[in-house]
């Protein structure tokens, strides 16, 4: 599985925290099919529940809108495309969903309490100003954090879902781990889908291509991150997700241009590892770091290139490097420990 190159890794882990409906609205069936009750012999149940739904008792749920062109979603008896059609689901609707890993269809339950099966993709996740983080009590771990950097965690992240852009800049540069690191990247995702996709991409647009890079593609847990983005952020997709063939060949001519740059071998090495092609990525890398010994960047790359390798000595060595070069980066930091813990977690080979 190949790594991301991050400081924070985002991904929307809402499968408990934000699966719940926001605290100021009436609460949607959220008991999977298998935990509710059966009607008593003179009650009328309001559905039929299919027994494949059973499979998803121990699939955690979480909250939709319809994303479509046309306005509307059917929403289908059986897991295809031609499936009788229970209902229409209309845009701004929201509804609690299941998605499996790997499976194209999601299960959907409606306020109403009818159930059915529609296409994961035309499902985008749904939050709403409730689901930020309320001002804390002295002691929540990632207002700690927050705290600790010089920064008010509650009042950048309201400022960050109002669409701020030095706020969003603030805020996507927290430094975090262990439980403060998933809270905040729970939050991150709220925040992008409460500002969408046009503040968004003028936030990235803004960025350095380096900035961007580090993104990440699992932002939007349990859908792809890129086909999610394609489909709901797509002007946010074109910078989260540019075309690294051209990358790699405007690099290229940048090298042929001035052999020495150490950048240029840099970047070109971060695009062809987003293509995973690592031997490639880390001779680049090798070639920055022989043109500049400082540079921090490169060492930090190569060092989660080695990591998707499983070469762990060789990761700690090369983030011990960009620490000491960058003493200061806390990111670096996190990362190393980041690595231990793979590296801990690694099952011996036999």
């Amino acid at each position: 599985m190949r790594l991301s190159f991050t400081f924070v890794s985002i991904a929307c882990a809402i499968g408990c925290g934000f699966s719940v409906p926001a605290a100021n609205e009436k609460s949607v069936a959220s008991e999977s099919a298998s935990e509710k009750s059966s009607p008593a012999p003179d009650e009328k149940s309001e559905e039929t529940v299919p027994r494949e739904f059973l499979e998803f008792a121990d699939v955690s749920e979480f909250r939709g809108v319809v994303d479509d062109p046309d306005g509307y979603v059917n929403l289908r008896k059986e897991k295809r495309a031609d499936a009788p059609v229970i209902t229409k689901v209309e845009a701004g609707e929201p509804f609690q969903f299941k998605k499996k890993e790997g499976e194209d269809w999601c299960e959907v339950r409606l306020k109403s309490g009818v159930s059915g099966w529609m296409d994961c993709s035309r499902i985008k996740l749904y939050f709403t100003k409730a689901d930020l983080p309320p001002k804390s009590e002295k002691g929540v771990e990632i207002d700690e954090r927050a705290r600790e950097q010089g920064v008010n965690y509650y009042e950048v992240t309201q400022a960050a879902a109002r669409g701020d852009q030095q706020a969003l800049k603030t805020f996507d540069n927290i430094a975090a781990d262990g439980g403060a690191a998933e809270e905040h990247e729970g939050v991150m995702c709220v925040v992008i889908h409460l500002i969408g996709d046009d503040a968004y991409a003028k936030y990235l647009r803004e960025q350095s291509r380096d900035f961007v890079s580090i993104q990440g593609t699992d932002l939007v847990f349990p859908f792809n991150g890129k086909e999610y983005f394609r489909q709901h952020f797509p002007k946010s997709a074109k910078f989260l997700f540019p075309d690294y063939d051209q990358l790699i060949g405007e690099f290229t001519d940048d090298i042929r241009r001035n052999p020495k740059d150490s950048e240029a071998y840099r970047r070109r090495g971060n695009a062809e590892y987003e293509k995973e092609d690592r031997n490639r990525a880390i001779a680049d890398f090798n070639r920055a770091i022989e043109l500049d010994p400082k540079n921090h960047f490169a060492y930090w790359n190569r060092a989660w290139v080695h990591a998707d390798k499983e070469e762990y000595e060789a990761a700690i060595k090369d983030m011990q490097k960009a620490t000491e070069l960058q003493p200061h980066e806390r990111a670096y930091q996190f990362d190393m420990e980041r690595i231990r813990a793979l590296q801990t977690t690694e099952p011996e080979k036999t």
